[in-house]
């Protein structure tokens, strides 16, 4: 496997290669990948054999070799390009595996081609580029990247950097532009903590000598975002620690917060209520911690307490083991589904140490006052009005002691530029992304449906804009975000460091976990709580659309071009406490007021699980739904 590591850009040492190995494989003087791991297919690692179209790549297009016989299958490569090693090992890699059976899309464009060029009408370029998404070809780059051998992609590894590096090259070769100094990478950092010695919360009374000491992972723990730092001060409960006028909600209202620690409760009001004006039974961006801390910060507390309620405990979870997966004494063995990694420029704005304190705690600090949890919470959820008061009689003693480790990632990002010299400033996102969870317990969690589905997807999007004749008046961004699996990170960064203005931004189609049918066999299931049981027979042409309550236009826009294409299209889970709407990368755009919708074929029992394989897509359904998000994307970049 040297030969993968090589390619990400000195790993490990290069190898020298053989004029007879260049020649074999076919790869330009900077696509060393394949070509160091010899030139006998039959010693070569397993997962680097496959076979391949021939390819000339030249920027700005792909042509086939006159000259070239089919089972050549060589790659040539302009000089210059990025090593495409990679690329070459997919190709390798299914022909070992049987895959890529059909003709490629190149070829099917050729087709294309010529009935543009016998005179066409111009309106049939966009369906002509539609022909260029196949099944076939998504099985065989989706085979690739959910191999064994892939390890599941996950944040931080040597996979997660070679699928990068993938991606990158396929976008050159397409011709599409860079979209940063780094090339076609956008850098950003993660931050990791880790938990030290020196945690500690006392509470004080003013009418007793006796304090009561808390114990960290039972009682408390810092939360992974906190600042450092020793505080003393008095208490003032602020509700949930929202400020919210356009619903005319204010937890700080009257409250003399500056140089006080400042104790509020996890989540937002009215979490079980549909018709509540925090996005009804999905969590909104107020109930997230960053959030409230900056909240808390903006009104000049020295600290923050959240109490860790129900609304935000994971399911049938008590405190001290959600503390100790949140801070696991071996970090290496965390839990997945929790998110061990926060965004570098997330962490360098919180100022001031932050809390996390069980429900039982939070009764011990209300001791003795006139003040109920569950009343005071009961009463704001049902009131939608703050009950924020001082609790003078308290002083609380705290430390909060982290260090954090500084993790380098990066998304990968392609630009087409638009035709309109009027609308070329606007851009059209298309995305997905490609980081899964890695091995757990040695098992691989290949994340076939979650994502490798919705990355190949959007490499079919990229390539059919590409080769399409017509170019679209706004420009395109194809997104390939990572972190999405450790709380939608990648895409945080984006909107908080965005390569286009947001208010340029006209809409975002996001495609993630698009290649199965959904299927729900218990919905009493914690993984599936709050959707119905369905059977994925039942589901078999079913697609769903999210984001439609926010956009009436992008769900017009997306039900005028499935006529064509005749999925039965689900728009239903706007509103469920699934709170799938928040669960992958639109929700930050959409939260940033970017129109989004989000193409998902729904969960099933192999989500997250080592399960979710390539043999278990429905690639034909896949390529219905590749081919709609182009036809909505198209659309969208030439209204």
């Amino acid at each position: 496997m040297d030969f993968l590591k090589s390619a990400i850009g000195g790993e490990v040492e290069k190898k020298s290669e053989s004029r007879s190995q260049k020649e074999k494989f076919g790869y330009g003087p900077q696509a060393k990948a394949c070509g160091s791991a010899g030139a006998d297919e039959a010693q070569t690692e397993p997962w680097a054999l496959a076979h391949g179209p021939l390819w000339e790549g030249k920027r700005g297009q792909l042509v086939r070799s006159q000259e070239s016989k089919p089972e050549d299958h060589k790659l040539k490569l302009r000089p210059g390009a990025l090593s495409f090693g990679v690329f070459q090992c997919e190709i390798l890699y299914n022909r070992r595996m049987g895959k890529m059976k059909r003709p490629t899309a190149l070829l099917i464009f050729t087709f294309s081609l010529a009935a543009l060029l016998a005179g066409t009408i111009a309106d049939s370029a966009p369906p002509a580029a539609m022909e260029t998404i196949t099944a076939a070809e998504m099985e065989s780059a989706l085979y690739f990247l959910a191999s064994d051998e892939m390890q599941g992609r996950a944040v931080n590894t040597l996979f997660n950097k070679i699928t990068s590096h993938y991606l990158a090259h396929r976008f050159e070769l397409m011709g599409l532009q860079p979209v940063t100094d780094d090339g076609y990478f956008q850098y950003f950092n993660l931050l990791q903590a880790e938990l030290l010695k020196d945690n500690s919360l006392e509470i004080s009374r003013s009418n007793s000598s006796r304090s009561t000491v808390a114990m960290v992972k039972e009682d408390f723990f810092p939360s992974p975002l906190s600042a450092n730092g020793k505080v003393s001060a008095p208490l003032v409960f602020a509700g949930y620690g929202i400020t919210a006028p356009e619903h005319r909600y204010d937890d700080y209202q009257k409250l003399e917060v500056p140089g006080k620690i400042a104790v509020i409760l996890g989540g937002e009001p009215g979490k079980m209520d549909p018709d509540s004006p925090f996005e009804g039974l999905l969590d909104s961006e107020y109930s997230d911690e960053f959030y409230k801390i900056m909240n808390a910060q903006s009104h000049k507390a020295v600290a923050l307490i959240v109490i860790q309620g129900s609304s935000v405990r994971p399911r049938g979870m008590n405190f001290s083991r959600h503390a100790h997966l949140v801070w696991p004494e071996d970090p290496s063995r965390a839990h997945y589904t929790l998110e061990q990694y926060n965004l570098e420029v997330w962490a360098e704005q919180v100022k001031i140490p932050v809390l996390r304190v069980s429900r039982e705690l939070a009764r011990v600090i209300l001791r003795d006052t006139p003040f109920d949890l569950e009343e005071i919470q009961e009463k704001i959820d049902r009131e939608y009005q703050s009950q924020g008061f001082p609790l003078p009689q308290l002083e609380v003693t705290l430390e909060t002691d982290i260090a954090r480790h500084q993790t380098r990632i990066r998304n990968v990002l392609a630009y087409l530029p638009g035709s309109d010299p009027n609308l070329k400033d606007e851009v059209v996102i298309v995305s997905a992304h490609f980081d899964h969870v890695g091995p757990r317990d040695g098992e691989v969690f290949n994340g076939a449906d979650d994502n490798a589905s919705g990355t190949v997807g959007l490499l079919e999007i990229a390539e059919a804009f590409a080769l399409s004749l017509e170019k679209p008046k706004r420009s395109l961004l194809f997104a390939a975000w990572n972190a999405e699996e450790r709380g939608l990170l990648g895409s945080r960064y984006y909107v908080e460091r965005p390569a286009f203005l947001l208010e340029k931004t006209i809409a975002l189609f996001q495609m993630d976990m698009i290649g199965r049918d959904e299927e729900i066999p218990d919905p009493r299931n914690p993984r599936f709580l709050g959707l119905p049981r369905q059977r994925a027979q039942e589901n078999r042409n079913s697609l769903h659309v999210l984001g439609y309550s926010r956009s009436e236009e992008l769900r017009n826009l997306v039900t005028q071009n499935n006529q064509p294409i005749g999925l039965d299209l689900k728009f239903q889970y706007d509103n469920n406490p699934a709170n799938l709407l928040r669960r992958s990368d639109q929700w930050p755009f959409l939260s940033n007021d970017v129109p989004a919708l989000f193409f998902h074929t729904g969960l099933h029992p192999d989500y997250h699980r080592p399960t979710d394989t390539p043999e278990k897509i429905n690639y034909p359904k896949m390529e219905k739904v590749v081919r709609l998000v182009f036809l909505c994307s198209w659309a969208a970049a030439n209204q």
